[in-house]
């Protein structure tokens, strides 16, 4: 069998192990001493926390390096590992590393729809409508009901401004057939983001009454869509008393109260959410946490949390204008 020529794309030996897999052998799990294992482990959490702090390029390093410690092993981490280094790629803007990254995968295995769906991400940052749908429409077909995934490409395109494309994906999602709960449930969700509110209404309550949580949110999200504010803020907080530590959610239910005047409440929902750990939108809560505060005329207490978010947060010019505001009250 003629070897083709490949690149750089998740490293030498990753490279080496994935071409050895698709001449068929596969099935070298094991291999892999104690030590490369908790070396691997160790480098991968650490492109993961790279990843959330936004240092994207030290993230495919160390992505990279979990890597080289393979011992002929091509397994379940070394593929998790490569959708991580992809996406960090992507992220940092080497868009060709990541494509590249992404072919190997692919290569590895055809039906690999986690890869496709990627790919398909980076070709809507490039603005390639032709092969972003083409590979979402292969993620979707070998994903299986993968509800979610539709969700995700819908709001992907949506945020894009894809309109079409977008309206295509939630129709497609559309004819998908649900038995589990939370199969009911994103279908739900589906018909939710269509404004189809009797279907969705008929979805949500067969995952409800079989007690799936999570449906809760969307049927508080259906009744919201409806301007049925009391019933959607009962569910959400319904919800939240099952989940409190769905971040969004919180967030959300923070936004909901301010915007009714109910300060206090809006206060204890962000300072609820700001107690779970690696948040991702920690900087937007602690600003909201001040501005609730500065509502209810606590200007002491937004004075002080101003002085730390100003530490954390030096850059944001807005937030010192702010701070010469309070040191007046």
């Amino acid at each position: 069998m003629e070897k083709k020529k490949v690149q750089k794309l998740c490293g030498k030996r990753m490279l080496i192990l994935l071409a050895a897999a698709l001449l068929g052998s596969i099935g070298l799990a094991g291999c892999q001493n104690k030590a490369a294992q908790e070396n691997q482990q160790a480098y991968r959490q650490l492109g993961i926390n790279k990843l959330g702090e936004g240092s994207y390029e030290e993230a495919a390093e160390a992505f990279q390096k979990a890597l080289d410690q393979s011992e002929a092993v091509v397994g379940e981490m070394e593929i998790d590992i490569c959708y991580y280094k992809a996406t960090a790629q992507y992220k940092a803007g080497d868009t060709k590393g990541a494509l590249a990254t992404c072919k190997a995968l692919m290569d590895y295995d055809k039906e690999n729809y986690k890869a496709y769906f990627l790919r398909g991400c980076i070709y809507l940052r490039e603005e390639d409508r032709e092969r972003t749908m083409k590979d979402y429409r292969k993620a979707f077909e070998t994903s299986g009901n993968d509800f979610s995934l539709y969700v995700s490409a819908y709001e992907n395109l949506k945020n894009a401004g894809w309109d079409s494309e977008a309206q295509e994906v939630l129709e497609s999602a559309g004819k998908l057939k649900a038995d589990k709960p939370e199969e009911h449930r994103e279908l739900g969700r589906i018909y939710l983001l269509q404004e189809d509110y009797d279907s969705a209404r008929k979805e949500l309550d067969k995952a409800i009454n079989e007690k799936d949580v999570k449906a809760l949110l969307y049927m508080a999200q259906v009744y919201e869509g409806e301007g049925d504010t009391a019933q959607a803020n009962a569910l959400y907080e319904s919800y939240i008393s099952q989940n409190n530590s769905d971040v969004s959610t919180l967030a959300a239910m923070g936004d909901a109260k301010m915007r009714e005047g109910k300060y206090k409440e809006a206060l204890g929902f962000y300072q609820q959410a700001l107690t779970v750990e690696n948040l991702p939108n920690e900087q937007q809560l602690r600003r909201n946490e001040i501005i609730a505060c500065e509502q209810m005329l606590d200007f002491e207490a937004a004075r002080e949390k101003m002085v730390a978010y100003r530490k954390d947060f030096p850059e944001d010019k807005d937030a010192e204008r702010e701070y010469i505001f309070l040191q007046t009250r």
